[in-house]
């Protein structure tokens, strides 16, 4: 089995967080390894990107390197998880609105972080590390 797609997030971000966790509820293959932006690993597979640019959105890296940034990751994400081909054929279709729409919600993510308690943006930090743990535990 080829390795997982690393999804890189920003744990600064609350709403970040809590989107991730949410998404990865999906992820029952476990091909889906969340990373933080700001850690070792999120620098080293963005390296070639600023870290303004690191930060404006999340991004999916493939085993074989391959990175996709904002709307462009929806398609190979939504690959990875059991039932979404539906939604991965019709992100590839629309791709500029995709785009369009994670912009706009990675552009208001701090005010939309805002409707997220503390309780479930803990919760969702829980959840993000034991599936990468459970992820890891899979590849050994």
């Amino acid at each position: 089995m080829p390795g997982p797609l690393t999804v890189l997030y920003d744990a600064d971000c609350g709403f970040c967080r809590y989107t991730l966790a949410a998404l990865l509820r999906f992820d029952t293959r476990r091909r889906l390894l969340p990373v933080p932006i700001q850690g070792p690993d999120g620098g080293r597979l963005l390296g070639h990107l600023t870290p303004e640019e690191r930060l404006a959105s999340a991004h999916v890296v493939t085993p074989e390197g391959r990175v996709y940034s904002g709307g462009d990751a929806v398609v190979p994400i939504a690959r990875e998880l059991p039932g979404m081909a539906p939604v991965a054929a019709i992100a590839r279709a629309l791709a500029a609105p995709t785009r369009w729409g994670y912009r706009q919600v990675a552009a208001n993510r701090t005010k939309l972080g805002k409707l997220v308690s503390n309780e479930r943006r803990d919760r969702a930090t829980r959840a993000i590390a034991g599936h990468r743990d459970r992820v890891l535990a899979q590849r050994r």
